[in-house]
């Protein structure tokens, strides 16, 4: 009785096997991923403190091939892009954010700012307001 349970565990174990294996690296290359989307994020964010606009937005369009649906991704790849004065791609970039993510109070603020900025009042103004609305 013992030996033929060990058997069907054994053949359990060997039959799930591949299916283990694949899970376990489906795991693993989510990690690194996430961790390749993080230090892409964080080249980026060096690059624009250093006033690397350009660069910076091209790190974050990494970062945002490995990680699509992120909302921070694409509000730092605005930020970058209107810095660098791509005003349209910029505002396309900001508003995604908050597509993405529709209660990203810090989107709604930087997507109001870069609005206000260029001349944009009304829309900025209901940014401004959206992003009031998110923090409550």
């Amino acid at each position: 009785m013992k030996r033929l349970l060990v058997l069907a565990i054994l053949i359990t174990m060997v039959a799930a096997g591949p299916t283990f294996a694949l899970a376990q690296s489906a795991g693993v290359v989510k990690q690194k991923s996430e961790a390749a989307y993080r230090e892409y994020i964080k080249g980026g964010n060096f690059l624009a403190g250093e006033g690397r606009y350009k660069e910076a937005a091209d790190s974050y369009r990494q970062a945002l091939s490995l990680k699509p649906d992120s909302a921070e991704g694409y509000s730092l790849l605005g930020s970058a892009l209107a810095q660098a004065g791509n005003y349209r791609e910029a505002e396309e970039a900001l508003k995604k954010a908050v597509a993405l993510k529709p209660d990203y109070a810090e989107g709604y603020y930087h997507l109001g700012n870069f609005l206000k900025s260029i001349g944009k009042q009304s829309e900025a103004d209901a940014a401004f307001q959206k992003a009031k609305q998110c923090r409550r």
